[in-house]
């Protein structure tokens, strides 16, 4: 942090640097303790600050800190021994620590620390951070369903997960400069595609934003893992769905980091085809240079008539 920024939290905040340079060796112990394994035990302590980070803004005691901290590495720590699915202590905590389990962007009222997520994660390699989001940014984060999404085997979901999270502590301990420039190009890219995805069904001019931010090189990766490259195949799909009366209906989450932004939309059907379009999908969109250069699609129900649905 700059030291123009490094300035003192009011009483009711959380300096969550601060509590991590001095409690850090202490669930590192912890952590070591429980696994019996250094390497299981780096991990959950990793897993378990990444929670922190996410959640710390809602602990409103400064004395409640170090029970809630060592709860969520006890947690970890058994998920890591027992390699199972990720689950947080909430019922074990008090009602005023309680984690609300919403999306990035209402986790970090504290402008700092949201300001520094944004920023780092846009330092992740892509493979890295669509992992990432995938597992903390939406509510699709088993290892199996991260694996269907990105189309890489569960061992290398566990893995990406493993370098993601220790590049991101360690780029925690290292970040300097709090700025709010990769905030605001999540939030502008997250307004775009919420207005134009499902607004280009209905809007002509919303159509042809949407196309002209397409690149003419545009690299699709259907569910099936078969790929196709031109705008002019995504713009076979648009059609191919209006023809059958197929749109898509909302967007139900939106999470941009750096030039990655990763959507759950709810498509609708018409009557006559009403199996044309799953009912929801994930996608994957890359941009180079402001242009969308690849979309990956994952469907998690599969009964559909056209590969671009």
């Amino acid at each position: 942090m700059k030291k123009e920024e490094n300035v003192l939290q009011g009483e009711n905040e959380l300096n969550i640097n601060h509590l991590f340079q001095k409690f850090n060796p202490f669930v590192q112990a912890l952590a070591l303790q429980i696994c019996g394994n250094t390497a299981e035990a780096e991990d959950a302590v990793q897993d378990a600050w990444v929670t922190v980070y996410t959640h710390g803004h809602q602990l409103r005691e400064r004395d409640s800190f170090l029970p809630w901290l060592k709860r969520i590495v006890i947690n970890s720590c058994h998920q890591s021994t027992r390699k199972g699915k990720r689950t947080i202590f909430v019922d074990e905590l008090p009602a005023s620590d309680k984690m609300i389990e919403e999306c990035i962007e209402s986790k970090f009222e504290k402008v700092g620390n949201r300001d520094a997520l944004y920023g780092i994660l846009a330092e992740l390699p892509v493979h890295l951070r669509e992992t990432i989001m995938l597992r903390y940014f939406t509510g699709y984060n088993s290892y199996d369903q991260i694996a269907a999404i990105t189309g890489v085997p569960i061992g290398t979901v566990r893995s990406r997960l493993s370098d993601s999270k220790k590049k991101l502590s360690h780029l925690w301990k290292h970040y300097e400069d709090i700025d709010s420039s990769a905030f605001r190009k999540s939030q502008y890219w997250n307004s775009f595609y919420n207005e134009v995805c499902p607004g280009a069904y209905t809007d002509n001019n919303l159509l042809s934003n949407l196309y002209a931010h397409i690149s003419p090189d545009l690299q699709l990766v259907f569910t099936s893992g078969k790929t196709a490259i031109g705008r002019n195949v995504f713009k076979q799909g648009i059609e191919d769905d209006f023809e059958h009366g197929s749109s898509i209906e909302s967007v139900d989450l939106c999470s941009t980091s750096g030039n990655l932004t990763v959507l759950k939309v709810t498509f609708s059907n018409s009557s006559l085809f009403p199996m044309h379009c799953p009912p929801n999908s994930y996608m994957t969109f890359i941009r180079k240079e402001n242009e969308l250069s690849a979309i990956k699609l994952y469907h998690a129900e599969r009964d559909v008539d056209s590969d671009f649905c």
